[in-house]
């Protein structure tokens, strides 16, 4: 009996076994037939559409997917043409020396593309991956997928303080206004036997005004510039920047050297170049003042120094002795030195200080344009 029980179980199996084998032949031949027919340049039949749903979007499939047991499938959502051309981006950021091998990628499948890897082959061979976001219709992207050792640049950068443009005085305060200009060469060698479209990026710097050339197109944060570089041969893009800069420049502080030379620049105004002048003057009045009572107070000390010296001696020296006598009186004719030196050195002070406010009420007043 318990044979009789196993010989239907054995058949049923038998026949699940060859449904199995039935379907793996299928697969096999069907994946076989595919290889043997793929053209990466056609699409292949899809198996979904796409809808809009407002700010959203689906793909929907048409029909039902049947699949045997512990199988899986690839289904084809999307099968259109998009448009792709090859370009070199060249960013210093991201890789000084060369650029990268890229596509300016767009969508004119009439769909939404999803975010994902994409893979690129040149002709029927594999060429790169790379990474793409969304794409909504007709969006356009720069996607790069390996480095471009084909080609290279050289850049170099120069910065030219220019002219000065204006001057003013602000209480106290020169304001010289001058051009600076940055200029970036980039010198691009082609090595390949064919021409080459280099996408070169430069960052957008928002305190300086692009001049000269204009980019290509312009990003949130690049500017892009196209070149087209001939086989072998070498070409060169001139970025020019330009912006005005202000100097403050404290009149107080600065040496009368630097403010000769400002005083001599021909955009300098008449009142401004005599502001400055005056400037010079009273500062020279007060260093001089200055100068004289600290020579007063020098003397002042080397006398003051020498007293304590004499009174020392004359506490050791009995009151008898000639020498006593002559410690005295050099004393005495040191007190009338001190007393004119110190008469001096008030007068000084007084008129160090007159000639400082002086000095200081002309700066804090003194405006010229």
């Amino acid at each position: 009996e318990q044979k009789k029980e196993q010989a239907p179980r054995k058949r049923d199996e038998a026949l699940r076994l060859n449904e199995k084998a039935d379907a793996d032949k299928e697969v096999f031949f069907m994946q076989q037939n595919l290889a043997q027919n793929m053209n990466l340049s056609q699409g292949v039949t899809t198996a979904a559409t796409a809808a809009k749903l407002g700010d959203y979007f689906q793909y929907a499939i048409d029909k039902p997917v049947t699949l045997p047991r512990q199988k899986s499938a690839l289904l084809p959502i999307v099968g259109k043409d998009v448009e792709a051309k090859r370009v070199s981006i060249y960013n210093q950021q991201v890789q000084p020396k060369f650029p990268l091998l890229g596509l300016r990628f767009k969508n004119i499948s009439g769909v939404h593309l999803m975010q994902g890897p994409i893979t690129i082959f040149e002709g029927s061979s594999y060429a790169g991956d790379a990474i793409i976001n969304d794409l909504q219709p007709n969006e356009e992207r720069l996607v790069s997928y390996a480095v471009d050792l084909g080609t290279e640049v050289n850049p170099s950068a120069s910065t030219d303080s220019g002219r000065y443009l204006s001057f003013k005085a602000v209480k106290g305060v020169l304001q010289a206004t001058s051009k600076v200009k940055r200029t970036r060469i980039y010198r691009i060698k082609n090595r390949t036997e064919e021409e080459r479209v280099v996408l070169v990026e430069q960052a957008i710097d928002k305190n300086f005004k692009l001049i000269g050339d204009k980019p290509t197109e312009t990003a949130a944060d690049v500017y892009r510039f196209e070149v087209k570089v001939p086989a072998t041969k070498t070409a060169d893009l001139t970025v020019t920047e330009e912006r005005d800069e202000m100097q403050r420049i404290e009149i107080s502080s600065e040496s009368d050297e630097r403010l000769r030379f400002f005083a001599s620049q021909p955009l300098v105004s008449a009142s401004l170049k005599k502001g400055l002048e005056q400037a010079m003057t009273l500062r020279l009045a007060l260093m001089a003042s200055q100068r004289e009572a600290a020579d007063l107070s020098r003397q002042l000390k080397v006398i003051t120094d020498d007293q304590m010296r004499l009174r020392e001696n004359i506490k050791a020296t009995p009151n008898t002795a000639q020498v006593y006598k002559k410690y005295l009186k050099k004393l005495d004719d040191q007190e009338e030195q001190i007393e004119k030196l110190q008469q001096m050195l008030e007068k000084h002070k007084a008129d160090e200080h007159a000639k400082k406010k002086a000095f200081d009420d002309f700066i804090a007043n003194f405006n010229a344009e």
